[in-house]
């Protein structure tokens, strides 16, 4: 077992471990399938205010100014 996965003991998964040794390989395949699912769901974006939306077009940025700036960039993506 890495040194990683032994870290499990200092999560809240602590109090499972026993149940989870104990379970058979078809159960912690399950389990382990339920976790790995669960890491992927994709991440919900920030809903952006209908007053920030209306002001969308007012401003005329370059893309060489988007370039330039990483923190124009970020902004500009959402």
């Amino acid at each position: 077992m890495t040194a990683l996965a032994q870290r499990i003991e200092e999560t809240p998964m602590a109090p499972y471990v026993g149940l989870i040794r104990g379970m058979s390989l078809e159960e912690q395949r399950i389990v382990v399938t339920f976790i790995t699912e669960l890491m992927k769901e994709p991440k919900s974006k920030r809903q952006v205010p209908a007053e920030f939306k209306r002001l969308r077009g007012m401003v005329n940025i370059s893309a060489e100014e988007i370039a330039q700036d990483e923190h124009l960039a970020h902004i500009m993506e959402r």
